[in-house]
């Protein structure tokens, strides 16, 4: 009988456990960066990462560009990677995020800066939560 308690009691442990974290996201972090064209033009950036869990994918940018910056997310899945993703847009530094994507997804950046002439600054930076 004792036995048996013991069994249930490690049983109800492990459940309440499994419960407890399925409700925890784990999410991976990085500094991500790039270098955008002077013009203005799109550059896909082909570094794929995925998707720890489902809910959103967020961007801190500490680094702009001499203009402002423009990014999207590409579905790596597919083939020719196409955004699948609205463009976030960044004026100043700061923390925007792409809402609701699903675990398991596969993606890239693409992105473009405002048109510049001289010296201008086309690289960014920031620390991304994924």
């Amino acid at each position: 009988m004792k036995r048996h308690i013991k069994l249930l009691t490690a049983s109800a442990a492990a459940v309440a456990l499994a419960i407890g974290c399925a409700g925890t996201a784990w999410a991976d972090n990085a500094y991500v960066s790039g270098e955008l064209n002077k013009s203005g033009s799109l550059v896909q950036y082909d570094y794929t990462r995925t998707h720890t869990f489902t809910g959103p994918i967020s961007l801190s940018v500490n680094n702009m560009p001499s203009n402002y910056l423009r990014l999207g997310l590409r579905n790596m899945k597919a083939s020719g990677g196409p955004q699948f993703t609205d463009s976030l847009q960044w004026n100043t530094v700061g923390a925007k995020s792409w809402d609701n994507i699903l675990v398991g997804t596969r993606f890239a950046f693409q992105g473009r800066m405002g048109a510049c002439t001289w010296f201008c600054d086309t690289n960014w930076g920031g620390n991304l939560t994924y």
